[in-house]
């Protein structure tokens, strides 16, 4: 592959209205072209990170660097006077200013898209993002993930702050309350920066704790994403923190659609659920008809005549046919007349004292 193609792009002009901006590649140098597909997922290929270019091309990495960085700026020459690009550009201005001046990438192109007035792709919106000169792309490092701002001191206090939240949160024990802890960073990083004013607004900091990696946010809670109350993972993960939250019984059906409703990131099967439940049985508890509860609240697995011994050791008593049915069916969704006949059927371990009183026999 050769590389001597020679332009003079100050004498080339765009029309956007009848040209995509993939399109505009043609009026790029060949190897432009090849590192700038690679890189924004342009004509249907999947974004490479611009380390994995030069590895697997041959081409060093500051080369590729350069060639990015000469092609923002062919790209933007040759389009900056088109309308709309220059719309694109104002709506992403509007929408950071609205954010105070952060959002991560894709909630930004998000919202772009929602807007319903642009006919560029998520990837030609983004590559005309990262090309301007008054939006400032954050690319992702040790502490934060992508994301476009409109302060060019940004991402130094950007850093800082992250490092303050990582460490503040390896010496906590549980999760903190999202709102709470927006305030306590805004009290810590406005005093040391009062001329800053993003940084005495919670909305900066709801949009800022999506970028901090490492950090997780769930259900109105914050914390280190290791942690299963703000970063369910497994099946097993979400049924929990889903049985913990309810604070209920629940059928293994209703856990399923529970699950897709809170954690839409993947499809999940019911007999996924259903196996899940069955399987850690040191973990759930069957009470009978399909309906699981936690075993950390207290219950037990067995049949009905387990659960009757089990209420009778722990009464150290004799109790009524009617107390003995209260307590089980806390524990197993099954008939009355079932426990009855329990009670019945096993006269070697439950004896009947008086009329409808029962005692374990000794």
């Amino acid at each position: 592959m050769t590389f001597k193609v020679k332009m003079d792009d100050k004498k080339i002009k765009v029309n956007l209205e009848a040209t995509n901006v993939k399109d505009v590649l043609q009026y790029c140098k060949p190897k432009e072209q090849f590192v700038l597909v690679k890189k924004f997922w342009l004509l249907g290929t999947k974004e490479i990170p611009l380390q994995r270019i030069w590895k697997e091309y041959w081409l060093t990495r500051e080369r590729v660097r350069q060639i990015e960085s000469q092609w923002l700026m062919r790209f933007r020459r040759l389009i900056i006077w088109n309308e709309r690009y220059l719309r694109v550009i104002d709506e992403a201005k509007k929408i950071l200013d609205i954010n105070w001046w952060f959002l991560q990438e894709d909630d930004l192109i998000a919202k772009l898209i929602n807007k319903w007035i642009f006919k560029f792709s998520g990837q030609e919106l983004k590559l005309i993002l990262v090309s301007d000169f008054d939006i400032y792309y954050l690319k992702r490092n040790k502490y934060l993930n992508k994301s476009f701002y409109l302060d060019p001191l940004f991402e130094d206090l950007l850093s800082q702050m992250s490092v303050h939240m990582t460490s503040f949160f390896k010496k906590k024990s549980k999760a903190e309350d999202l709102y709470e802890f927006a305030d306590l960073l805004k009290a810590e990083f406005s005093k040391t920066h009062e001329n800053i004013s993003y940084l005495k607004n919670n909305v900066f900091y709801l949009n800022f704790f999506k970028v901090v990696r490492w950090i997780s946010v769930f259900d109105g809670k914050i914390w280190l994403d290791t942690f299963i109350e703000v970063n369910p993972k497994t099946i097993k993960q979400k049924i929990v923190y889903l049985l913990r939250r309810v604070n209920k019984p629940l059928h293994y059906q209703e856990i399923s659609t529970k699950i897709m409703e809170w954690f839409s990131d993947k499809p999940v099967k019911v007999n996924t659920v259903h196996n899940e439940l069955v399987k850690n049985w040191e973990v759930f508890v069957n009470m009978g008809l399909g309906i699981y509860w936690l075993k950390e609240w207290g219950f037990e697995w067995g049949t009905v005549k387990d659960i009757i011994q089990r209420v009778l050791e722990l009464a150290k008593r004799p109790m009524s046919i009617k107390e003995i049915i209260k307590e089980v069916l806390k524990e197993k969704m099954v008939s009355p007349n079932t426990i009855v006949l329990t009670l019945q059927k096993f006269k070697d371990e439950f004896q009947r004292t008086d009329k409808w009183i029962y005692e374990l026999k000794k």
